[in-house]
């Protein structure tokens, strides 16, 4: 081996190999000594300076260790630490994991590729994949993918000197698939729902559900999981504080909170009453006119299979409902929501009497920009007024 020579200040050192005659660089990174090679045609000057520069990086912590770290394991990583810390909800983590997997379809050409080769035109070649995607679907997917990114590069990882997500050239992709918003039911629509519910069909075991669904604007989940105990009938009040939800498996379970609650700041902002009034009444005294037996008091029970009923199968009924009387065109759990939302809206309610009835955020966008649809005859309405 030749002479070393000493680089100064113990900051890392070059010497000449006798086996090669190029010049070799040594340093010292988080305890390891590392050894960097002049090329062969590569000039001395040119060494030295890329040499220099390793070991500028290292001093203002701009240095950068090389590694196989794939973005997959980084997405992965943060979604199973998020679940262990109690941030994600079941629901929350399934969903992650779902698009985590949508990812991998979409993304195959750089996902499981290391990080530090993953380039812009890598992210750009994925994205006609990703516009086969609805939109929701492309927005978890970049979220997701935004957080690895930025994951990789904070500065307790450095395994990318930045996020290239980052870059202002660099958009999401437009999903090609028509994305229908969930309209309501009309004035006429829903007047015929309640007909055949309240005689064709009034000894079917979801009516109730479903009447209830219409009153209230209750998720199905938030219906299917009210108790007994809920019930204050001195007070002729209705809470609702929980949901059926799923856990990690999928397995139907009660939860202990609704939808809106936050892990984080540990507040459930979907906790509500509903008043009682006659027609809730009614079906609380119809469900409870026989002793409730299962385990959790629940006003409604598949007692034939001793379980909850489950979501999907009350939509089912649903659909099988439309497809039998045609009363729109299409009907599920989710439309009887934004069905009873949009006539509070258009019968003058106050937006944040709206959002607490409907276990919204206050203040939160959501509830008019996704929920409140007013109908065309409710529009005219109001259009004469003006005139």
């Amino acid at each position: 081996m030749g002479k070393k020579k000493s680089k100064g200040n113990g900051e890392g050192t070059i010497y000449i190999s006798s086996k090669t005659g190029l010049y070799v660089g040594q340093y010292v990174i988080d305890g390891k000594r590392k050894s960097v090679y002049q090329k062969k045609n590569e000039k001395v000057g040119d060494f030295k300076a890329r040499f220099n520069k390793i070991i500028t990086s290292i001093n203002d912590g701009t240095y950068i260790s090389k590694s196989s770290e794939t973005l997959e394991t980084i997405i992965e990583r943060h979604i199973e630490q998020k679940n262990k810390d109690g941030i994600t909800s079941n629901n929350s983590y399934k969903r992650d994991k779902e698009t985590l997997e949508q990812i991998k379809k979409c993304c195959s050409n750089f996902i499981y590729k290391p990080i530090q080769k993953v380039t812009l035109y890598d992210i750009e070649k994925s994205k006609e994949k990703m516009k086969q995607y609805k939109k929701s679907g492309i927005d978890r997917a970049w979220r997701l993918l935004f957080k690895g990114f930025r994951i990789a590069a904070s500065p307790s990882n450095r395994l990318i000197p930045y996020n290239i997500m980052d870059d202002e050239n660099l958009k999401k992709p437009v999903s090609e698939k028509i994305t229908e918003k969930v309209k309501p039911l009309t004035i006429e629509e829903e007047k015929r729902l309640n007909e055949i519910l309240d005689n064709e069909e009034r000894n079917h075991p979801y009516r109730n559900i479903v009447k209830l669904e219409l009153i209230t604007a209750m998720r199905i989940g938030e219906v299917l999981a009210r108790s007994i105990n809920n019930v204050d009938k001195e007070n002729k009040k209705f809470l609702i504080d929980n949901t059926l939800t799923e856990d990690t498996d999928g397995t139907i379970i009660l939860g202990e909170h609704t939808k809106t609650y936050n892990k984080t700041t540990g507040i459930d902002e979907g906790i509500r009453n509903f008043p009682i009034n006659d027609e809730i009444d009614e079906i609380i005294n119809e469900q409870t006119k026989e002793i409730i037996t299962n385990i959790y008091g629940l006003l409604f029970w598949d007692y034939n299979k001793n379980t909850f009923i489950s979501p999907k199968e009350v939509n089912a009924w649903l659909r099988r409902l439309n497809e039998k009387y045609k009363i729109s065109k299409t009907l599920h759990n989710h439309k009887l929501r934004h069905t009873r939302i949009t006539r509070w809206k258009e019968a003058g309610l106050d937006m944040e009497a709206i959002q607490y009835l409907a276990g919204h955020v206050e203040g939160s966008e959501i509830t008019k920009r996704v929920y409140i649809d007013v109908s065309e005859n409710f529009a005219f309405e109001q259009l004469e007024k003006a005139l």
